[in-house]
Parts: C-alpha cells; sequence; structure tokens
C-alpha cells in the first residue's frame, strides 16, 4: 500500500460530523469528561510541579490554561501539561486493541488550540473524533496480527502526536496535502519506551505527544513540507516500528467502522490490564469477608499481557505501584477498594500490604481475553474460594455509564477546583456541541476557582 498517509489525511480533512453514526458522536463527549477529569485529578501531582518550574523558566506566552494550576502557558506548553496531567494517574482511557489512552494527546492539544483560535463544539468535537480515529488506526498497524512490534515501545507516546496533528489540523483548517505534511512532521517525531513508564515520565511521554501534534499542525500550515508516505514508505513509520507492520489495519472499513467505539473508560486507576484482577479480588472479598490475614495464598491466572506490562511484585513507590499486579490484588483485599487513596506512597509501603503481594502469585494463560481473570485464594483455615471474572468492569462488555464518568470525575475534580465550578463544567462537557467557544467556556469555568493546597502525595 502507496496511500495510507494520504487515506488518513483525507478522512481527517473531509469527514463531516453531522453523518458521523451517533453512537460515535456520543463518545465525543464521553471521552472529553473522562479527560478532563483525569486532568484536574493531575493536576497537583508533583511530577507537574516539576515540569512547570521546567517551562517556566522558558518564558510566559499566557495563550491556554494549564488546568487546576491556575497559569497560563504557550499553546504547546500547555497541551503538554495537560495532556501529561491527564496521565498521571493512569486512570486515562484505553483503545482495548493497542491498550493506547487516545484522548489526552489529542484533547491536550485542541484545548490549547481552541483558547486561542476560537472554535464550536461541533467542529471541536469533530476535530477529537477524528484524531482518536487517526490515531487508534495508526497504532492498529504496528499492534494488529500480523503485525508485531517491541513491547518496549511506549505506544501512547509513538501514535499520540500523529493523532494530534490529525486533530489539530482539522481544527486549523488544513487542507489534504498540508495535513499529510502534519501527520509526517508528527511521525518524525515519534518516541516512547516503556521502561520510563513506571516513573514521573507516565505522563511526560503522551504529553509530548499533545505538544508535537499541535506543533506538527502549526508548522504544516506554515508550509513546513513532510513525505507524503511517511507513515507507510519503506523507511517510514510503520516498517521502522514494526516487522511486519499491518497497514491495512490503518485504512480498512475507514469511515463506516470507528475505533473509538474500541475504547474504554478505567474505574480503577492503574493499568486496564489489571483491572480484572482488580474486580475478583474486590468481589471475593466482599463475599467472603475475607481478613486479610487469613489469605496463605493467592493464585492467578491472567492473559499473558498483563505479565508483560504489570509483572511488579515489589513496588517502591506509587508510580511504580500504578503498574503493579500485585499492588492493586493486596489493595483489594486489605482496603476492599481501588481508587486513588489506593495509588498514593502511603499505601505501597504499607506492611500489610506487602505481606498480601508476597503471598500473591500470577501466571500467564493465553486461552484468557485481556480483561478476564481466574482467581483462588487459600485461607489458613484450609477452604480455597475461587473467582471468574469474564469481563472487567469498564470494559466493552461492562461499559462505565455517563453516571459512572460524572461520578469519576467528581472524585478526581473535587480537590481541586472549587464545588461550584464542578456542576459547570459536567454540563459544559455534555452540551459541548452547542457551544459557540468552547476554549473559552473551559477557561471561564476554572479561572479562579482553584481549591487552595499543596501538591497530592506522590
Amino acid at each position: 500500500m502507496t496511500d495510507v498517509t494520504r487515506q488518513l489525511a483525507a478522512f481527517a480533512v473531509e469527514t463531516d460530523y453531522g453523518a458521523l453514526p451517533e453512537p460515535v458522536r456520543r463518545e465525543g463527549p464521553r471521552a472529553f469528561l473522562n479527560w478532563l477529569g483525569c486532568c484536574l485529578g493531575g493536576a497537583r501531582d508533583p511530577a507537574m510541579a516539576a515540569a512547570m518550574a521546567a517551562f517556566a523558566q522558558l518564558g510566559e506566552a499566557p495563550q491556554a490554561s494549564v488546568l487546576g494550576r491556575g497559569r497560563r502557558l504557550d499553546m504547546a506548553s500547555a497541551a503538554l501539561l495537560n495532556c501529561m496531567a491527564s496521565s498521571l494517574n493512569a486512570f486515562d482511557d484505553t483503545h482495548l486493541e493497542s491498550v493506547i489512552h487516545p484522548t489526552g494527546p489529542v484533547a491536550g492539544a485542541l484545548l490549547a488550540l481552541a483558547e486561542r483560535r476560537p472554535v464550536g463544539g461541533r467542529d471541536f468535537l469533530a476535530a477529537l473524533l477524528v484524531g482518536i480515529e487517526v490515531e487508534c488506526r495508526v497504532a492498529n498497524m504496528l499492534t494488529r496480527p500480523p503485525a508485531e512490534c517491541d513491547v518496549g515501545l511506549y505506544m501512547t507516546g509513538i501514535v499520540g502526536g500523529i493523532g494530534a496533528a490529525a486533530g489539530a489540523g482539522r481544527l486549523l483548517g488544513l487542507d489534504c496535502q498540508r495535513m499529510i505534511w502534519a501527520l509526517g512532521i508528527a511521525a518524525a517525531q515519534a518516541g516512547g519506551f516503556r521502561e520510563l513508564h513506571p516513573t514521573m515520565c507516565l505522563g511526560f511521554v503522551p504529553g509530548n505527544g499533545a505538544r508535537s501534534g499541535l506543533m506538527a499542525a502549526l508548522l504544516a500550515e506554515q508550509g513546513l513540507t513532510g513525505a507524503d508516505t511517511a507513515l507507510e514508505g519503506p523507511r517510514g513509520f510503520a516498517h521502522v516500528l514494526a516487522h511486519p507492520p499491518n497497514l491495512e489495519a490503518a485504512v480498512a472499513g475507514l469511515g463506516t467502522q470507528y475505533e473509538v467505539l474500541g475504547n474504554a473508560y478505567k474505574p480503577y486507576p492503574c493499568g486496564i490490564v489489571i483491572h480484572p484482577a482488580i474486580d475478583a479480588c474486590l468481589d471475593l472479598a466482599e463475599a467472603h469477608r475475607i481478613a486479610p490475614d487469613a489469605i496463605e495464598h493467592i493464585a492467578l491466572e491472567v492473559h499473558p499481557l498483563t505479565l508483560v506490562l504489570c509483572d511488579r511484585p515489589k513496588p517502591n513507590n506509587r508510580n511504580e505501584a500504578l503498574v503493579s499486579l500485585y499492588h492493586w490484588v493486596a489493595a483489594a483485599f486489605v482496603d476492599r477498594a481501588a481508587g486513588l487513596a489506593q495509588s498514593r506512597d502511603a499505601r505501597v509501603r504499607d506492611p500489610a500490604l506487602a505481606r498480601i503481594r508476597a503471598r500473591t502469585k500470577a501466571q500467564g494463560n493465553e486461552r484468557l481475553g485481556r480483561d478476564e481473570v481466574k482467581a483462588r485464594v487459600t485461607l489458613a483455615d484450609g477452604r480455597v474460594l475461587d473467582a471468574h471474572v469474564a469481563h472487567a468492569r469498564g470494559s466493552l462488555q461492562r461499559p462505565m455509564s455517563d453516571s459512572d464518568l460524572e461520578a469519576k470525575f467528581r472524585g478526581q475534580a473535587q480537590g481541586v477546583l472549587a464545588a461550584e465550578c464542578l456542576d459547570r463544567l459536567v454540563e459544559l462537557c455534555w452540551r459541548i456541541e452547542s457551544s459557540a467557544d468552547v476554549g473559552g467556556d473551559i477557561r471561564r469555568a476554572v479561572e479562579g476557582r482553584a481549591v487552595e493546597g499543596r501538591a497530592v502525595e506522590g
């Protein structure tokens, strides 16, 4: 195939928002509300303080808001920081096939641009959905069989900038040729390694995708050229990063089948492949009133990808715990909860959780789905308790409802923004299609309403 970049560019430019199927349009506000809550939930993380201090040395051009921080920076920096915040608690949405977190880079770029250039709600949602679709399809090129790529790639960082470029280019009104250039310029900046995942770079890598995608669209708007075959060429994005790539996955069903319908929203703030185990352990702990000290052994059967991504039996800090299967199993039994409170350093260091982690073993089972788990708990009195979760909460088969997403938003934002702001933001998200100025509406809702307080514990 020699026209993947052109086909994706044409889709980004020509897609008619009104012609999108209703289920696809419905996911626009849901994805944005979920992202906005994650952004506010990570706004007080210590990583954000470090990043803000670094960007302050570059000078301030007050173009766009850093949400929950009471500051305005240049568009590119705001795009990076808002996306970064949305990723720091590992609470962001996940495209289940490719395991990327697609909304963050796109929404970060679009909101920054929308504060600089007023954008109506329908145009904003069209750009958001176009960006998510392009990003997921590019990820599929690298991950859908027979494609094979190195699992060490931090996939959201690799493809996020391309989705952000598609969305930002759509808002800028790029023609097809300039959109092709924008996708190529973004692909030239792709990067990210999973080795950095259990660090503050958990958020920085996707944040950099938001910035690089916005910059790619702005550069293409001004006439900076890129290769017409940047994605599919023999020395281009797909062939360099996958051996082999699946080029067909980028364009099959383009315009009739939508990847956003394969996007899930997390009920727990950790790697999504851990969620089935959390469900099983919470169900067992609640149904049998298991005292943690009564647990002799926990045996888990999980999809092999769970161990590839989250096999960390002894996390040393909250960043490692976010991608530790064992930490969340322990939290489910000790705290009977799996929320933001369980992701803090104090819980990671708790000896009670460490004891349960040490009694937990996991093995991969290729016959299980990614959202499936089998759990067996052996108790000191000899009882053996079994649980099987076929589909985790938040999966496509058990999706989060609109009210679930509202509750998740409020749970993250309530400590960052004053209470009167939350209702307004929720209303704005659900009614975003009718907004005449999305960036202005969001800015006016959050300005001057930040809650005073210190950074959230690491």
